[in-house]
């Protein structure tokens, strides 16, 4: 059973219209965005705050390499049942 992460209410009413205006542009809105705002109160400010960064492209990576990680990645934790 997957949570429903676009339709929870428990987002303030900025990040909803900012959901849809980045739904609007892009058709859909990135995994990893949906989960940092689903319970925000979950993470630690400084969790939120490595992870932004991480999501932002700083780092020495290029947007290639990361991408590619991300997909590695994805495909390690592939499960199978």
């Amino acid at each position: 059973m997957r949570i429903d992460l676009m339709s929870g209410g428990r987002r303030p009413w900025l990040i909803r219209l900012l959901f849809k205006v980045v739904e609007r542009k892009l058709g859909v809105v990135p995994g990893p965005v949906q989960v940092m705002t689903y319970r925000p109160r979950m993470l630690p400010r400084p969790l939120r705050r490595y992870l932004s960064r991480g999501m932002s492209g700083v780092g020495p990576w290029s947007g290639s390499e990361a991408e590619l990680f991300a997909a590695f990645i994805s495909n390690l934790n592939t499960c199978h049942f």
